[in-house]
């Protein structure tokens, strides 16, 4: 999205920018979009049945039931109500009792959250790439984790949005979730140094290629979590359940098990609530236990890694 800052533009200049936006459609992201008019969609039916607007919570809680009993994900019921507001704003603080549903169904059905990954198996994931030539992979896999991102930050991410030094580096973010509320751009710092020796490989593979300005991960989302899916089932990790945001859970709990700090795990994941931050954090330390690896995954695990440049 395109921040002007006030006084660096003329009036012509702001005029033609923002000709380019809808102010209103400019509030979601385009994956939000979709989500709300696929949600709204569904619900619409039971809000043109409100005989009255008394009537329009009724019909909403009755839509709420019936997506419980047909086994619809509670994301659907966030996304329905939510787009409501955005959609129809005098519906606000008029579905209390939808809301009221809504909250006991989250308390009933606990979020099937992505378990974290560990960093040895992220370092054995990216060693496997990196030796089959596949370094945007590589590079994605070990980059995720040490910067905490999420998978659509980290499949955004050009070239040139990186910084690589000698020692350490920095990843610059554009339209992300925080950055948006404060209207400015993020930066992270990149300091392993294994991370730091693949991205150098990268960013000059791309820059001998000319693609600098294009995404590092030049497919798809969706083929992105195929290759994914494919290398948990390469290092039999099928039955964890593994997911592309296991990444960013596995990070964070990495950092907080290494610096014992909720602050700094807080900052870098760039969490707005620290209770939330304090959620993802507890529950992945509470499921590494349960990461068992099997034989065969020890053994890939010990064919593919890489040596650290510092600790060798």
């Amino acid at each position: 999205m395109v921040k002007l800052v006030a006084g660096k533009f003329s009036r012509a200049e702001r005029a033609r920018q923002r000709s380019q936006f809808d102010l209103d459609d400019a509030a979601l992201t385009p994956a939000t979009q979709r989500r709300y008019y696929t949600a709204l969609r569904k619900v619409l039916p039971y809000v043109e049945k409100a005989a009255n607007e008394n009537d329009l919570d009724p019909q909403v809680c009755q839509w709420v039931r019936l997506m419980w009993k047909q086994g619809e994900p509670l994301l659907t019921i966030g996304d329905g109500l939510s787009s409501l507001h955005f959609f129809l704003p005098w519906v606000k603080r008029r579905i209390p009792h939808a809301w009221k549903l809504f909250s006991i169904w989250r308390r009933l059905e606990a979020p099937a959250r992505a378990p974290p990954l560990t960093m040895r198996l992220v370092r054995g994931l990216a060693a496997y790439e990196a030796m089959l030539g596949h370094l945007d992979m590589s590079g994605l896999l070990l980059l995720g984790f040490h910067c905490l991102l999420r998978t659509g930050e980290l499949l955004a991410l050009n070239a040139s949005d990186l910084l690589l030094g000698a020692k350490s580096g920095i990843c610059s973010l554009k339209s992300t979730k925080s950055g948006k509320r404060n209207a400015a751009t993020e930066a992270i710092s990149i300091t392993d140094g294994i991370t730091l020796e693949t991205l150098r490989a990268l960013v000059k593979a791309k820059e001998q290629l000319g693609l600098l300005a294009l995404p590092l991960w030049s497919g798809t989302g969706a083929a992105f979590r195929k290759r994914f899916a494919s290398l948990c089932a390469i290092f039999g990790l099928e039955k964890i359940s593994f997911r592309p945001y296991s990444l960013r859970r596995g990070g964070a709990t990495e950092l907080f098990q290494r610096t014992q700090s909720m602050e700094a795990a807080l900052i870098r994941g760039r969490w707005e609530s620290s209770r939330v931050a304090r959620i993802y954090i507890s529950d992945g330390l509470s499921f590494l236990p349960s990461i068992v690896l099997g034989e065969r995954t020890k053994g890939m695990l010990e064919a593919s890694y890489f040596v650290d440049p510092v600790t060798g």
